[in-house]
């Protein structure tokens, strides 16, 4: 018997309760579980009556709760990864782009141009140029990330931009170089990287965002 909309709902708020965060994965979830207990269960009524712990459905899935999170950290992990090499192919792509080639090309050239002679000017040019590209990444994401931030592949742009970014900003020192004056020319290039790599992310996340947003509107709230 196929299950209504408020038992289905029940399995969705049982599997919330312990746990599992990411409503994209818990969505999955919802379906397998559901699918098994319309093949299983003749009288599903029956099943999602009574009351407190003496309810079927409860007991049932209270039997099943640790191989439940078990399996939601499988499969948050197994995403994770899915989801970075995701990006970084999607981010190889955007480098080869006309629109995204132009703007690499532009700003390498100023570095190893003029890095090498104008060590203090290029760095501040091309941080300052980290730095607003980092400030427009966060204006026109943070809306959509915040409503959507238990969708698990909005959370791995999260992960891949803040981790790539906080590395680029600590190897060297960022303060050291401009708040102490030790400019490096060493870090131009490592700013650069920072900013092209930041750059495409923010490329391929505006393109997906519009994607991600229809595929699970009927998940958010």
């Amino acid at each position: 018997m196929e299950l209504t909309k408020e038992q289905i709902q029940k399995i969705d708020l049982f599997l919330e309760g312990i746990g599992i965060e990411y409503i994209d994965i818990r969505f999955e979830m919802v379906d397998h579980i559901a699918t098994e207990i319309e093949n299983n269960i003749e009288d599903t009524n029956a099943f999602f009556e009574g009351k407190g712990f003496q309810v079927p459905f409860i007991k049932y899935m209270l039997s099943r709760k640790k191989a439940l999170k078990n399996r939601y950290k499988k499969q948050t992990k197994k995403l994770h990864w899915h989801y970075t090499k995701a990006i970084l192919k999607d981010i190889l792509k955007k480098a080869i782009h006309p629109k995204s080639l132009l703007v690499i090309l532009f700003f390498s050239f100023i570095c190893f141009f003029f890095g090498p002679k104008y060590v203090k000017e290029t760095s501040v040019f091309i941080f300052s140029s980290l730095m607003l590209n980092l400030a427009y990444t966060s204006y026109v994401s943070y809306k959509f990330t915040k409503k959507h931030k238990l969708l698990k592949i909005v959370k791995t742009y999260s992960f891949v931009s803040s981790l790539f970014v906080i590395t680029a900003l600590n190897f060297p020192n960022f303060l050291d170089v401009f708040y102490n004056g030790n400019y490096q020319e060493s870090a131009i290039y490592i700013h650069l990287l920072a900013f092209v790599f930041n750059y495409l992310l923010t490329q391929s996340f505006l393109e997906k965002r519009d994607f991600i947003e229809k595929k699970y509107q009927y998940l958010i709230q």
